[in-house]
């Protein structure tokens, strides 16, 4: 820019002197510290722009010095840092945009700008989750985290297999170790794989260094260790505790715990397990699994809850006492309360009930109406 104005000035300067010749051929006397100097004025300022222009060029030269030829050589190729940057803006807007070449041409004239690296990371944001190929070694870290975080999200619509994302992630995870992301996304995909020691190691990990928050954690490391009773029934057990401990009041963790006490011989366990359970929560797959429990001995187990009030029970509860009942034979009960328990709270449950009651007592148009009913609640 200043080498702009002072070309601008010696064309004033020039034109002046054109125009104005008289005042080229005026004597200009200077004196300072003894010294005189005599010269004409158009001589004087032709000196003084020459100068000008010589303090401008060895400017240039120092610069260019200390930068290194090649700095010097992408400023002569590409213009000026204002042209390259208006350049990185115009390729910046054609991928924005997804339009002409997305680019390519105007971001290699634009070099300079920004370091490689980062016009590298340019070129894998244009890729999409697919196309994204594991980064070899030696390529920079931000490259590589860069394209596997592309290829292992969650949103994109075209994914990478299993494999590709876990070589992703573990390139990632090579290059920034315990990455929280690529942790958290390497425990979905062991999630999709079924690796279930992986998922709990992988969310573990996460909790404890406080990349995870408990509520989203618990339910993700409840369903491994469900998952890891069933892969590992030497194991079972001790699975099953830590799923407990992690949520209490889940009705898959309440049914599973119960039946690895059952599987143990700990039947009263078990029993009381779930009858506490049922107590504080509207939970009919645990209903279901105490009358089958009860089944031997159901007038017992109904006589436990015959003297309950309905306001003071679940109704699950009172399902299973409708059922109990009619298990033990108590049929004018059985009917009364499983009836009352259906139409009064809309019950799915209690319909289905009445329908194979009435189905199994060869009623067969009672049956069909009960289950056009829960048909009905179902939908």
């Amino acid at each position: 820019m200043r080498l702009v104005f002072l070309l601008v000035l010696a064309l004033l300067v020039t034109v002046a002197l054109i125009v104005f010749p008289n005042i080229a051929d005026q004597v200009l006397r200077l004196e300072a510290f003894g010294w005189i100097f005599e010269t004409r004025q158009g001589a004087f300022i032709v000196a003084l722009l020459v100068l000008l222009f010589a303090l401008a060029l060895l400017r240039l030269l120092v610069r260019a010095m200390f930068a290194g030829p090649g700095s010097v050589w992408r400023s002569l190729k590409g213009g000026s840092s204002k042209r390259r940057e208006s350049r990185l803006r115009e390729g910046l807007a054609q991928w924005l945009d997804n339009r002409g070449d997305f680019g390519v041409k105007a971001m290699k004239r634009s070099k300079g700008i920004l370091p490689d690296w980062a016009m590298d990371m340019l070129k894998i944001l244009a890729l999409p989750a697919k196309d994204q190929e594991v980064a070899a070694d030696q390529d920079d870290a931000l490259i590589v985290a860069l394209a596997a975080r592309i290829a292992t999200d969650p949103g994109a619509e075209r994914k990478p297999d299993l494999t590709t994302r876990r070589a992703h992630l573990e390139a990632w995870l090579n290059v920034h170790p315990n990455a929280p992301l690529a942790l958290s996304r390497m425990a979905d995909v062991a999630e999709e794989e079924g690796d279930w020691p992986k998922v709990v190691e992988l969310l573990e990990s996460e909790w404890k260094q406080g990349h995870r928050s408990a509520h989203s954690v618990k339910p993700r490391l409840t369903e491994a260790y469900l998952k890891l009773a069933a892969d590992q029934p030497d194991q079972a057990m001790a699975h099953l505790r830590k799923a407990y401990r992690l949520l209490p009041d889940n009705d898959a963790v309440q049914l599973a715990y119960g039946n690895g006490l059952l599987a143990n011989g700990e039947r009263a366990t078990a029993q009381r397990l779930w009858t506490g359970y049922l107590e504080q929560h509207n939970a009919f797959e645990i209903a279901y699994a105490l009358l089958d429990m009860h089944r031997l001995d159901a007038i017992r187990a109904y006589r436990k809850l015959e003297g309950l009030k309905d306001a003071e029970m679940t109704l699950a509860q009172r399902w299973l006492r409708a059922e109990l009942a009619h298990a033990a034979a108590l049929e004018g009960l059985a009917y009364e309360q499983m009836q009352a328990l259906a139409e009064d709270e809309s019950c799915l449950d209690a319909w289905k009930s009445l329908a194979a009651w009435h189905s199994d007592a060869g009623e067969y148009e009672k049956a069909s109406a009960c289950y056009q009913q829960a048909l009905a609640l179902s939908q």
